[in-house]
């Protein structure tokens, strides 16, 4: 007896869930292709989230792989025949099986290992823009490292460097990600002013690259790390000197006059950094 597949179901699957779709209908290697057509989608989506439909960003590609997936299923329910014997994989019971081990699976890579983050402010300007999106690596970092993975705290200042941009729950409110720039590590000595910016009295090289507005745009040097900053003239100059203790850092923006930072609310404490950032789109 041949099985014949819900069309109804099978469309709203090839639209919601592709490779579970591709599974329902008995398509095990369209299943796979679906799968990483659709990271491939996402990826894309992220790329191009700065120029097409910015405050849509899954509505260019996303959108096309899903629609196409749909169409796809439809095609071949409708002109290819029905199958012999119903698979295993394609029954309600192992759907389900495989949407739940995609949900952990997803669940696992953005608690512990990557996660997107989109800029919404200024405050890393010129570096990092509104739009931009940051693609976090979290493994070693934030509160989980604290429950019994003492070595993973331990090996925490081994892996945070001067320069790094990382992502932080906010001291003042932990609800709330920033995203800065590292400036000091615990221990060190940092002395900011409005044109210079010294670690352990040694004077950050600094040069001047063009003007951008009401701003002066300057080319930094941080250890081996090299990035742009603003400053901009008009603002009345923040200057300070502080020591930064044991497990905690110092962060700055890039905007330096534009930037809710270390300057203002004090230090950074390991556990509450999310990550460090791998790629920008």
């Amino acid at each position: 007896m041949q099985w014949k597949p819900n069309k109804l179901i099978a469309i709203l699957l090839g639209f919601f869930l592709q490779p579970l779709g591709m599974l329902y209908i008995n398509r095990p290697i369209l299943a796979i292709i679906y799968l990483f057509a659709g990271v491939a989608a996402g990826i894309a989506d992220l790329v191009t989230a700065q120029s097409i439909f910015l405050d849509y960003p899954y509505l260019s590609f996303k959108l096309l792989y899903m629609s196409i997936c749909a169409l796809h299923i439809l095609y071949l329910l409708l002109f290819t025949n029905p199958v012999n014997l119903r698979a295993w994989y394609s029954r309600w019971y192992s759907l389900i099986s495989f949407l739940g081990l995609l949900l952990i699976a997803v669940f696992v890579l953005r608690s512990f290992a990557y996660e997107p983050f989109q800029i919404s402010s200024r405050a890393m300007s010129p570096s990092l823009n509104p739009g931009n999106t940051l693609v976090v690596s979290k493994w070693g970092y934030g509160n989980y490292g604290t429950y019994g993975l003492s070595l993973v705290k331990r090996e925490l200042t081994t892996q945070l460097h001067r320069g790094e941009v990382v992502v932080f729950q906010y001291p003042q409110d932990p609800n709330v990600n920033f995203v800065k720039r590292i400036i000091g590590l615990p221990g060190d000595t940092v002395e900011y002013k409005k044109d210079a910016l010294s670690i352990n009295t040694k004077l950050l090289y600094r040069k001047y690259q063009s003007k951008d507005g009401a701003d002066d745009m300057h080319r930094e040097v941080l250890d081996d790390v090299e990035y742009n900053i603003y400053v901009t003239p008009a603002r009345p100059p923040l200057e300070g000197i502080v020591v930064v203790p044991e497990n905690h850092v110092f962060v700055m923006g890039d905007n330096r006059d534009n930037s809710n930072d270390s300057r203002y609310w004090g230090f950074v404490p390991y556990d509450f950094i999310v990550g460090k950032m791998d790629f920008v789109f």
